[in-house]
């Protein structure tokens, strides 16, 4: 049952929507008659419906709904939302502005959550990626946009390893909320496994079958037929800890120790434990709680990006692709489509490249897209962004996207100059292409 809570704020029954190049204005139902209609340019070779991916110029509400109206580019469902917004801590960062009123922030993440509501697959996800300067809130704006029960987890991501001395604590992680239209048990039916790690497997019995992982030859509860002594090697006699019983039957456990399935540790005399070859391991339970050594830091995301522009001052906080593919690949299967509305340098659609995933990637900034978005993703596409997920992926080049303008509706668009550029750095790329095909 629902609860019935929810969160108020300045202007709530307004909707927030883009005016000019960085701002935002609501806009209610008296105001409708003063809004132009959206107006989606495409830039270099793009065809309306060729259903490439997308990098979008604009603003995420504006983008999605001129895409869906205009193009084919959502006509298949979105499997994976990640959006990674403005924290909304008023701190100085480079690239982009991270200060809003409050209850602006609120209703601008409310309302690109809504507009992409409609055109999610039945088994997409939605995640969020904040610190604690707003998740409290936005949880509550997810709970009333995709309801309470969609709710699946909230993911602590370190960040860092270094220590912040100047501070009441050291904050090494960021927050990652994650929603699914569909409720938990029937997204954990089609989410992915973690991959299981075959590096843990060792062969501590020269066993010729190979490494091996084990596992407690025991199971909770009580049950008669599997509740017999065991001798060890050493001769020690075991019965089942108190409230278990043994994983298998006692005829069962006679075949595992002949086929050497069971080991017994400390030199023959512990609890028998089930060997696991590397062909009878599933896939792993994604934890809640993800350390820099499997998904990365915000340092390595930057030295990342910095040699790739080596001559720019980067974005402070980037996300390293590490943790984007965990991400896509818990979520989602090769060709179907990741959006994401705060597209920056490119991160989420760098990874989805690679992972060979469709993508929408939106980014409001022309100044970012030309500097950044823009000839990451052609290196991507090149095969030249030798960091990241590159070699995990096997990685070569390879695909296209294409590009967009989608002019705000209300105040002045992007300037012909901006758009300009990026109509350069287009030719040169497609040529670059052409020529690397006709090669």
């Amino acid at each position: 049952m629902m609860s019935g809570i929810s969160l108020s704020w300045e202007n709530k029954n307004q909707m927030l929507i883009a005016s000019g190049s960085a701002s935002y204005k609501w806009v209610g139902v008296e105001g409708q008659e003063l809004v132009k209609p959206l107006k989606l340019s495409g830039l270099g070779n793009f065809v309306p419906d060729s259903g490439n991916n997308i990098l979008a110029i604009g603003d995420g509400l504006d983008a999605i709904e001129a895409l869906a109206a205009e193009t084919d580019a959502l006509s298949e469902k979105i499997r994976l939302v990640y959006i990674d917004p403005p924290f909304n801590t008023s701190a100085d960062v480079k690239c982009y502005e991270d200060t809003m009123e409050r209850s602006m922030w609120l209703s601008m993440l409310r309302d690109r959550l809504a507009v992409l509501k409609p055109h999610l697959s039945d088994d997409a996800s939605i995640w969020v990626h904040l610190d604690d300067s707003e998740v409290h809130r936005a949880r509550l704006v997810m709970d009333e946009v995709f309801g309470e029960r969609a709710f699946v987890s909230t993911v602590i991501w370190q960040k860092r390893t270094t220590r912040e001395s100047r501070s009441a604590f050291s904050n090494n992680h960021d927050t990652i909320l994650v929603y699914a239209p569909s409720g938990p048990r029937k997204w954990k039916t089609s989410r992915n496994l973690l991959n299981k790690d075959t590096a843990l497997l060792e062969n501590r019995d020269n066993d010729p079958r190979g490494p091996w992982a084990d596992a407690p030859f025991t199971a909770p509860g009580f049950r008669a037929a599997q509740q017999y002594s065991i001798e060890t090697p050493s001769g020690n006699v075991l019965k089942p800890p108190r409230g278990r019983s043994w994983y298998a039957t006692e005829s069962t456990y006679k075949d595992l120790l002949a086929e050497d399935r069971i080991w017994f540790p400390k030199n023959g005399g512990g609890s028998p434990r089930l060997k696991l070859f590397s062909h009878q391991l599933r896939g792993l339970v994604p934890f809640t709680i993800w350390g820099t050594s499997e998904t990365g830091t915000n340092d390595e995301a930057k030295r990342h990006l910095l040699s790739l522009f080596s001559d720019k001052e980067v974005f402070d906080t980037p996300k390293p692709e590490e943790l984007l593919e965990r991400i896509i690949h818990i979520s989602t299967r090769p060709g179907e489509l990741v959006v994401d509305l705060f597209g920056g340098s490119g991160t989420t659609a760098a990874v989805a490249h690679k992972m060979r995933r469709k993508w929408v990637t939106v980014e409001r900034n022309i100044e970012t897209v030309i500097e950044f978005t823009l000839p990451r993703l052609q290196a991507v596409v090149e095969g030249t962004d030798l960091g990241g997920i590159t070699g995990a992926a096997n990685w070569k080049g390879g695909g296209d996207f294409a590009v967009v303008s989608i002019a705000p509706r209300l105040g002045r668009a992007v300037s012909k100059k901006r758009l300009s550029l990026v109509e350069e750095r287009l030719s040169v790329f497609e040529d670059r292409q052409t020529g690397a095909a006709v090669g």
